[in-house]
């Protein structure tokens, strides 16, 4: 396939801003989280930029839950960069960053691979190490307040009162289980089951860790590619199918970060997907060894053809509400506050 007739998202006012983001670390650590074999860092700014509150991140996301507070762009933000705090601070999520020492951290994960600066914190550089798979995605905070963003778009889709069952098949971060668990509470919600799954043990009990702690789920260490890791949401009817890696950063999808995951997901609990909505909706992804693009979607079981299963495929485009919107302007929309 080379055309799609699917329109794209566009809009020039929500355009990235090419000047003046060098100057702030929480820009500089995100686009080094995208390009991180160049290192842009810049030493923290006394005054913190408009959309920052030092409140913490347990506030922020209490008040994410409240159907009676709007969901702004400027909130989610906040959770973002105070969310990429609290997974190398423990306990951190409960009390108020300043956001010297949050601009601080930023900057030491823009130079994490290389060797320490006198007065480094040995123990912090050495966990921006252990964790960086999942801090690199992390760090790019204008596309984590946007795959949030697009997830609570749906709060008007459940009814109410009844159980959420939301599952997300490539958990690395954590970051869409709490927004699952904020859609659920946003939509009342009472009986809520949040749950992950990933292979990476290091990372991976971090992770389980900071969304439990947050009352956002949990993060199952077991391969998703085995039907039998499902067995705790099978015969419950699931409301939400997400995949973080699907909005990851150079991540390439294959076979078995991605589609052996969605066919034992769907054999085993297929039968309890009438009312699920999936997260992306689709992608388009290009392979530059067969030179194929393919769109992985619902109806074809994000699966491409088989005779390009065992290809890499790189994604360019998330379907969101029906649109393409290219992973590029993943998060574009909140550059400006990072000026």
């Amino acid at each position: 396939m080379s055309k799609t007739s699917i329109p794209h998202i566009f809009d020039p006012a929500h355009s990235p801003v090419s000047g003046g983001l060098i100057g702030s670390p929480l820009a500089s650590a995100g686009m080094q989280a995208r390009n991180f074999t160049t290192m842009v860092g810049t030493p923290a700014p006394a005054i913190a930029p408009d959309f920052y509150t030092p409140d913490a991140l347990v506030s922020d996301v209490e008040r994410l839950c409240d159907p009676g507070e709007p969901v702004s762009d400027t909130r989610l933000l906040n959770v973002a960069v105070k969310y990429f705090f609290a997974y190398v601070h423990e306990d951190a999520h409960r009390e108020p960053v300043p956001y010297g020492e949050l601009a601080g951290l930023f900057e030491q994960f823009s130079r994490h691979q290389s060797m320490n600066e006198p007065g480094d914190d040995i123990e912090v550089m050495n966990r921006l190490r252990m964790w960086s798979s999942v801090l690199r995605v992390l760090a790019d905070a204008p596309r984590a307040a946007h795959v949030m963003r697009a997830v609570l778009s749906h709060a008007g889709t459940y009814p109410g009162s009844g159980p959420f069952v939301g599952v997300d098949i490539g958990a690395g971060t954590g970051i869409m289980l709490l927004a699952l668990q904020i859609l659920a509470r946003r939509s009342g919600s009472s009986d809520i089951q949040t749950l992950g799954y990933q292979c990476d043990p290091v990372s991976g009990e971090r992770t389980h860790d900071l969304v439990h702690s947050l009352g956002a789920g949990a993060v199952m260490l077991a391969d998703p590619t085995r039907p039998n890791a499902f067995g705790m949401v099978r015969g419950r009817a699931v409301d939400f199918v997400a995949n973080e890696v699907m909005a990851g950063i150079q991540q390439s999808l294959d076979a078995d970060n991605c589609f052996y995951k969605y066919r034992a997901f769907l054999e085993t609990v297929g039968d309890s997907l009438d009312r699920a909505v999936f997260f992306p909706e689709g992608l388009i992804a290009h392979s530059a060894a067969s030179r194929t693009s393919v769109i992985l979607a619902r109806e074809n079981g994000f699966q491409p053809p088989a005779e390009y299963l065992d290809e890499k495929f790189i994604p360019q485009g998330l379907i969101l509400e029906g649109k393409v919107l290219p992973m590029h302007k993943l998060g574009s929309d909140f550059y400006r506050y990072l000026t």
